[in-house]
């Protein structure tokens, strides 16, 4: 291609063991193939990393890819993914950052960077323009997030700067570590951990290229136009007022919001913890990512006798629910500084809430002991005990370092039947939705590729309501009804997939149709909405196929055993439990899988990868398709 618009045409590689860096001309096969983002990421770790090798093994590589829509006036084009071997899945990890970074990398003047190998000791990468500087971190390395990007911005000496680093919880190998830039958060999968297995602290980006868009003044016209059904949309309206937790209350009339590790339908404590409750008390700015007219990032500020002033972000729903209503913790400011603990150690505040409400389950029911947790009494509704935990963890300390190794390892390690009442899928924790509230949620948590994820679909839209008629969803599917619910999570998984690959945030409500004249207007490539959807199907075979390498079978596809056989007591799921199997079944049929879940010969040739999967399991010497794999131990 003799002009790139949108894409920059670049790629950057970086081997951190001989401190090496070279530039790379994209190719415009893998971007015809997968677009960009998720999908370009998804494709050079498939062409790369053997999945199954040990996720801190320098031969693991790490992708930051951003999409060819990210960085320009698209509403919400603000997103980067960072993907690899997960350490706490043991399969396919990636992760999603908004704010500003992204945007940034594009104006450097890459698509993305490829990190591969270990450094000898603590460094950092400087990207600006064009070219990449790797820099001595020992003096930052042991540094928690805010004070690593304040040191990096002033022995720069430029405040435009845009960092992504790691707190010390991904130095000390927290296997569900996050990667943070500016208070927005790549948190799940631990990826933040393998950054610090290779003693990467930070990537700091600054970028003044222009990004060039093929039609810019159709582009323009066109998002004028789309601009007032954007912000009319009522979901905008709440995440402009409230942030994500201002549908908390939404969410609770449904039974959707966890309860005591999903145990419990109600509890009175929801009120003070909900979003318009804490943006009406604590709000002190609302803010938003790169590109973004809704503006769901919102800003705290709060003095308690505790902890001092806390400034820094409101928060979001999932850490209302995981650090609040999973734990029984009600108290409002509490939640605002476990907030930003977590962040300014570094790790997931999902996986550290659900990894916590196991502990305390299982202390309650005796399978955990004082013995086990250095003497600590492990109970429901204590904010002290909560930030105790949450520091111990990010420093690896006492419990917290089993605590750090996620509920799956966790409960391995401390065995006693534990594992009943550890709330994960392919080791990565629940997020804050019953499935028996919405049972679409149900299977997409048991078949997303990177493990128990709300975001790789969001169905529970659909079953909230909402048509998409671009995508041939005309009717609503009730939330509990089956038949129907294997077409809809596949389907909506590959469009979430193709919104990843292009940098868009899921919360900006574009019509799919829209999306693709985006794309043609930015990159002056057509592809129409059935094309892309295609795209984002490949994307999810190509996961699905390095997960099977890495030891994941059909038997992974599955909810923890609470979901299944015990029904909610009480509230708006009462009765309810997860009928997965006969879902599961059509899921597969949709997907052109066989009954174990593997994607056959005729479904990849369908979608032009067949020669890539087989000529890359040749080069790994592995047969998917001849014999029965065993679940993974």
């Amino acid at each position: 291609m003799a002009e790139w618009y949108g894409y920059t045409g670049r790629i950057a590689r970086v081997n951190l063991s001989d401190s090496r860096v070279s530039i790379e001309d994209a190719k415009m096969e893998y971007i015809d193939l997968v677009l960009g983002g998720i999908g370009l990421a998804s494709l050079i770790l498939f062409m790369e990393v053997d999945p199954r090798i040990d996720a801190f093994d320098p031969s693991n590589k790490l992708v930051f890819s951003v999409g060819p829509l990210t960085g320009t006036m698209v509403p919400g084009s603000s997103r980067t993914t960072i993907a690899s071997r997960s350490p706490l899945t043991l399969g396919w990890g990636e992760s999603h950052l908004g704010g500003f970074w992204g945007t940034e990398l594009k104006k450097a003047g890459f698509d993305a960077i490829i990190i591969e190998g270990k450094a000898d000791t603590p460094t950092y990468l400087y990207v600006e323009d064009g070219r990449i500087e790797l820099r001595d971190a020992s003096r930052i390395w042991g540094l928690k997030t805010s004070n690593v990007e304040k040191s990096i911005i002033s022995e720069l000496g430029d405040p435009e700067i845009k960092v992504a680093c790691i707190g010390p919880a991904g130095e000390r190998l927290v296997r569900y570590a996050s990667i943070i830039s500016g208070e927005r958060v790549a948190g799940r999968t631990g990826l933040g951990a393998v950054m610090g297995s290779k003693k990467l602290k930070a990537i700091a980006v600054r970028g003044l290229l222009q990004i060039r868009i093929r039609w810019p003044d159709k582009l323009r016209s066109m998002i004028s136009r789309l601009y007032p059904s954007i912000m009319s949309f009522p979901t905008s309206q709440i995440l402009s007022s409230y942030g994500t937790n201002g549908e908390m209350e939404s969410f609770y009339q449904y039974g959707d919001v966890p309860i005591r590790n999903f145990t419990l339908g109600e509890w009175d404590g929801i009120h003070k913890i909900e979003g318009q409750y804490m943006v009406e008390n604590y709000l002190k700015r609302h803010r938003a990512c790169f590109g973004c007219p809704v503006g769901c990032w919102k800003e705290a500020r709060v003095e308690d006798p505790r902890y001092g002033l806390i400034e820094g972000r409101m928060p979001e729903y999932e850490s209302a629910a995981s650090l609040g209503s999973l734990l029984l913790n009600s108290d409002p400011v509490s939640l605002i500084y476990m907030e930003k603990l977590c962040n300014e150690y570094g790790f997931d505040v999902i996986s550290s809430g659900v990894t916590i409400a196991w502990a305390i389950e299982c202390f309650t029911k005796g399978l955990i002991t004082v013995e086990d947790t250095g003497g600590l009494q492990l109970r429901w509704g204590d904010p002290e005990l909560i930030v105790n935990l949450l520091e111990m963890i990010g420093e690896r300390r006492g419990f917290g370092y089993i605590l750090g190794e996620g509920c799956r390892l966790a409960s391995r390690i401390i065995g006693r039947g534990s594992e009943k009442y550890a709330m994960h899928v392919k080791g990565l924790e629940v997020p804050m939705h019953d499935p028996r509230a919405f049972k679409g949620m149900g299977l997409q948590y048991a078949t997303s590729n990177r493990g128990a994820c709300h975001l790789q679909g969001l169905v529970m839209r659909i079953e909230q309501g909402e048509r998409m008629p671009d995508l041939k969803i005309y009717r609503r599917f009730y939330r509990f009804e089956i038949e129907g619910k294997g077409w809809l999570v596949a389907t909506m998984q590959d469009w979430h997939h193709v919104i990843e690959s292009l940098g868009l945030c899921k919360f900006v409500q574009i019509p799919p149709g829209h999306i693709a004249g985006f794309y043609l207007l930015v990159t002056g490539i057509e592809k129409r909405l059935p094309e892309l959807q295609k795209c984002g199907e490949r994307i999810s075979n190509i996961q699905r196929i390095f997960n099977i390498i890495a030891g994941v079978t059909s038997g992974d596809d599955t909810l923890p055993d609470r979901f299944l056989s015990e029904p909610v007591v009480e509230g708006g799921a009462k009765g309810e439990i997860v009928e997965l199997k006969p879902m599961l079944k059509e899921y597969y049929k949709v997907r052109g899988w066989d009954e174990r879940g593997i994607p056959t010969r005729e479904k990849l040739d369908d979608l032009s990868i067949l020669g890539i999967i087989e000529s890359r399991l040749d080069s790994l010497e592995i047969d998917i398709w001849g014999y029965k794999q065993s679940i993974r131990s």
